[in-house]
């Protein structure tokens, strides 16, 4: 006789944030309850994302359970939700649920050194979560770089030809009017997020009538909100701890808000000096006599695509243009030996030795040959 496997079920809900039950600690405390005696859990998922430290802990605590896990998508799956997904060993959405999936966003607010310290993290994140989804779909991560520009929605059939997820369930939200494709496009996660919501609070067991889950093995009520805690670590001002959860929520809405448009100004403050430096910088190429000055819109694009670092090294390395006398005395000789091809095998050095004059000459007249001696000199 087979013995009929015992199954855990834990729900996450929500947005994931470090406080609450879907912090990674709270969260895992009710995962750990389910899968107690389980062969294998469900974790019916509806999120739109949230903190990426707090959803890999998540993710790493999952894949690394010791028993299978089935997910499945109950409404949305958004973000970070759909890298959760992929730690399951089966991923499954009901037939009329959503996922969307972009790159990991961020912002920060200080000296240039920390906004690119930032910058460096976010593209760490971006490359674990290339990593997860080749992973699940079977491509490269250059295959999948694709889902991480803009937000990507899927419905459950195409999450399904994309290879994102194992197979389509019966819907367990009912009540739920679908969107069009087009209207699909224009969503945010949080508007999706909202025509589910009440229909799996309605739905879901183990719940009171106001749509609040009760104690169980595998929920537990929310957390009361630490606001006193709040107020000090992101130094809120104009609430108490007397203050409502939501007026704390809204003064938290604020600093974060007024974070972002600092962060905003600095980067842009910060771009308009690079742009600046990069300018000013050719300009004064130009005036040594390095380039001409119908050469300068070339160069200035370079240090916009390349870098500063690299545009100095560019104009560092260039003499000054000879006279009208050096270039007749040196005219002849050149063009005997552009006819015989004695420059095809030249590099950026001997250009530069040789025939600074002819490598600028060369940026306006074969672009993709100045561009290709470029690269191979300084990106190789």
């Amino acid at each position: 006789m087979v013995k009929e496997k015992k199954k855990g079920e834990v729900k996450l809900y929500g947005e994931i944030y470090p406080y609450g039950i879907n912090s990674a600690a709270d969260f895992i405390a009710r995962f750990d309850e389910a899968r107690k005696g389980a062969d294998e859990v469900n974790l019916l998922l509806h999120t739109q994302g949230g903190d990426v430290q707090e959803g890999t802990l998540i993710y790493n605590h999952i894949k690394g359970c010791g028993v299978k896990v089935n997910v499945i998508v109950a409404g949305v799956s958004c973000s970070m939700g759909t890298v959760i997904m992929m730690a399951a060993a089966k991923v499954y959405m009901c037939e009329n649920s959503y996922m969307m999936v972009h790159a990991p966003k961020g912002g920060c607010y200080g000296t240039a050194a920390e906004m690119e310290k930032a910058a460096k993290g976010l593209r760490g994140m971006e490359k674990n979560f290339k990593k997860v989804y080749a992973s699940k779909t079977g491509k490269s991560e250059k295959e999948v770089e694709e889902l991480l520009v803009g937000d990507n929605w899927f419905t459950a059939q195409e999450a399904m030809d994309a290879k994102l997820i194992d197979g389509i369930v019966e819907p367990i939200a009912t009540g739920v009017t679908q969107v069009s494709a087009e209207e699909l496009k224009m969503q945010t996660p949080k508007a999706l997020y909202g025509r589910f919501a009440a229909c799996l609070e309605e739905t879901t067991e183990g719940t009171e009538g106001n749509g609040v889950l009760k104690n169980s093995n595998n929920q537990k009520n929310e957390s009361e909100m630490d606001k006193e805690g709040l107020i000090k670590k992101f130094g809120l001002t104009g609430v108490t701890a007397q203050s409502t959860d939501k007026e704390i929520e809204d003064a938290i809405q604020v600093k974060l808000d007024a974070e972002k448009n600092r962060a905003d100004n600095a980067e842009a403050a910060m771009q308009a000096a690079n742009k600046k430096r990069i300018t000013d910088t050719v300009n004064a190429a130009a005036k040594a006599g390095k380039i001409q000055a119908g050469q300068t819109a070339t160069f200035v694009a370079i240090g916009e695509k390349s870098g500063i670092e690299a545009l100095e090294t560019v104009l560092g390395g260039m003499k000054p243009a000879p006279s009208l006398v050096e270039v007749t005395r040196g005219g002849a000789a050149n063009m005997a030996g552009a006819a015989n091809g004695a420059r095809a095998d030249w590099g950026w050095e001997q250009w530069q030795k040789e025939d600074p004059r002819g490598l600028e000459a060369l940026a306006k007249s074969e672009p993709e040959k100045f561009e290709a001696l470029y690269k191979a000199t300084f990106k190789g």
